[in-house]
């Protein structure tokens, strides 16, 4: 597998679990948008993998919503 495909695969699979776990901690995109001060598109495309996210950016949603392993103390 060539280097583009295999970023593009890795990325549906790293949006999808975004999108799990925001589910599972019971987080709309809306909530994520409001209280994590990402725009609903940025979290929509992320999900569907269809950007490769800053870390920042990540850091910043998985404190939005509590995601487990997450270390708040380090943020």
């Amino acid at each position: 597998m060539d280097s583009a495909k295999k970023k593009e695969k890795y990325l549906k699979a790293f949006g999808a679990h975004v999108k799990r776990t925001r589910i599972a901690q019971g987080y709309s995109q809306d909530r994520v948008y409001l209280e994590g001060g990402l725009s609903r598109a940025t979290m929509s495309r992320i999900e569907h993998g269809q950007v490769d996210a800053q870390i920042w950016t990540l850091a910043r949603i998985a404190e939005t919503i509590g995601a487990p392993g997450f270390r708040k103390d380090v943020a």
